[in-house]
Parts: C-alpha cells; sequence; structure tokens
C-alpha cells in the first residue's frame, strides 16, 4: 500500500468535527488529488454523518450532494 499525505485543511476539519461531536462516531469523505508519485493526497474532507443510523440510503445521499458540489461523479 502506497504512502497517504494529509493536507492540514483536511487534518483540521477532521479533528475539529470530532470534538464538536466527542461522543459519537463520524462518518464523512477524504477528498483526494490525483496521486503524485505513488502517495495519495488528501486535500480536503466533507464531514457527513455523526449518528448510529442505517449508513446506506443516507451515505449514498450524501455521496450525491458531495459530486454536485465537487463537480465528481459518484458512480
Amino acid at each position: 500500500m502506497g504512502e497517504v499525505e494529509l493536507s492540514c485543511r483536511a487534518y483540521v476539519k477532521m479533528y475539529l468535527h470530532a470534538c464538536l461531536f466527542p461522543r459519537c462516531s463520524i462518518n464523512g469523505l477524504l477528498l483526494s488529488s490525483g496521486s503524485a508519485g505513488g502517495a495519495v493526497c488528501v486535500t480536503d474532507c466533507v464531514p457527513l454523518l455523526h449518528s448510529h443510523l442505517p449508513l446506506a440510503p443516507i451515505s449514498q445521499l450524501a455521496l450525491t450532494q458531495v459530486g454536485q458540489v465537487w463537480g465528481g461523479s459518484t458512480s
């Protein structure tokens, strides 16, 4: 498995969101640019959920919304 580089922006967003909801599990997306020399650069993150609900339907909705905002494909 290759190396993963985490940007300061992504790390801070994950950390601050976890601080807001310390007793909940947090689910989200890590957004990355193309791999450079085998390393994946995580440039941003999108916190999605912090609950214990069944994740499949909610995650699909969240992926669709993030895909529309970021202009990517969610298929």
